[in-house]
């Protein structure tokens, strides 16, 4: 379960069209289902996560994108990982340089 591409995610993390086409490999040898940011304010929408994650029961969750601009609320999406059985796992392929230099959080 990773976010949208569309949302700013990454296609690695399964991504389907809106007409469900299979994009990448990961969508198609696995079952992936995206969560988005909400439209109006552009921020990932932790409860509809959450909801959807103990819906879903995911056997990992994926946080970090290739085009989110905004801060990751990691302590949220631990909880989320823990209330619904899941891996956590932290994509920060894109941000791991703004960490090492102090710039982001992880």
């Amino acid at each position: 379960m990773g976010l949208d591409t569309p949302s700013g995610g990454n296609t690695s993390h399964g991504y389907y069209t809106p007409h469900g086409r299979k994009v990448s490999s990961a969508s198609i040898f696995f079952e992936s289902l995206p969560y988005k940011v909400n439209p109006q304010t552009g921020y990932i929408d932790y409860e509809k996560l959450e909801e959807r994650a103990l819906d879903f029961r995911p056997k990992i969750l994926i946080c970090g994108g290739s085009s989110y601009s905004r801060e990751w609320d990691y302590g949220r999406f631990r909880q989320i990982a823990d209330k619904c059985g899941a891996v956590l796992l932290c994509d920060m392929a894109q941000i791991s340089g703004l960490i090492a230099a102090k710039v982001c959080k992880l």
